[in-house]
């Protein structure tokens, strides 16, 4: 057999060679029964994830199409796909490549106004808003994202209310490449209208807000870093909907600041 139990996965990013880095927040376990083996998806830090798997056969045969994507939400422990052997007289095995992204998909923007994401009273400048060239060019993952300067240990607020879908807070590196992309630890909030907010780059210890837990617009949810992709301590902020297993899309929101109901704040700017 090719694959061993407890697998983690990637999120598709260059690993670092560096401890705490390698997000394994989803991983796939095999559990076999004779000629059959089912591959299961469990995680302690995701509520909602998409898994796209995709799996080269010998001598069996999976119990759907492949590549084969499925959708986990509200679930730690999900049944992926169930594998069985042709001829059991016969070598037998599979190697799996399997790609994940946490969200689920569906989501369908209401335009709801979201809060700024600290604490009222306090003021940090944008360093980066949408299209961002240093990380937030047109037609990226992450084309409507903003970025704010805080120094590490600022208090993180979520900006709209909902459920706490998504967890990390066991890393403590960070750098100024995308290599370190899956470095960073994170709070991910699903929306009512089904989409999701990340708050990335997080401390490590830092997350405030327990997986599962209902949360208010402002409530604190956790202390800003410079873990993850980061040329300076920041807090990235991004509403998104997942399409599939592989792609996400950015939304653009409107924000409450002190001058109204901002479309689109920036940069450079203080808010």
């Amino acid at each position: 057999m090719k694959i061993a139990a407890g697998l983690a996965l990637l999120l598709g990013f260059a690993a670092v060679a560096t401890a705490n880095c390698n997000d394994s927040n989803v991983r796939v376990l095999e559990e076999q029964q004779g000629d059959v083996i089912r591959l299961l998806g469990q995680s302690d830090g995701l509520l909602d994830y998409t898994i796209t798997l995709r799996i080269s056969l010998d001598n069996m045969e999976a119990s759907g199409p492949l590549p084969a994507t499925v959708v986990v939400k509200d679930h730690q422990t999900a049944e992926l796909i169930v594998l069985r052997v042709k001829d059991a007289q016969r070598p037998h095995g599979y190697h799996l490549d399997p790609r994940w992204r946490y969200g689920a998909p569906g989501g369908a923007p209401d335009h709801a106004a979201y809060l700024l994401p600290y604490l009222p009273g306090e003021k940090h400048q944008l360093t980066q808003g949408y299209f961002g060239k240093f990380s937030h060019s047109a037609g990226t993952q992450n084309e409507y994202a903003y970025d704010w300067s805080m120094p590490v240990g600022t208090t993180v607020c979520a900006a709209r209310e909902g459920v706490v879908v998504g967890v990390r807070q066991d890393s403590d590196t960070g750098g100024p490449s995308p290599a370190y992309g899956n470095c960073g630890n994170y709070v991910v909030i699903r929306h009512h209208d089904g989409t999701y907010a990340e708050y990335l780059h997080l401390q490590k210890d830092g997350v405030l807000v327990a997986l599962g837990a209902s949360v208010e617009a402002g409530q604190p949810i956790g202390l800003s870093g410079a873990t993850g992709f980061v040329s300076v301590p920041h807090l990235h902020f991004a509403v998104f909907r997942t399409l599939d297993g592989l792609r996400r899309e950015t939304l653009p929101v409107a924000i409450k600041t002190r001058a109204g109901l901002g479309q689109r704040l920036t940069e450079g700017q203080v808010y």
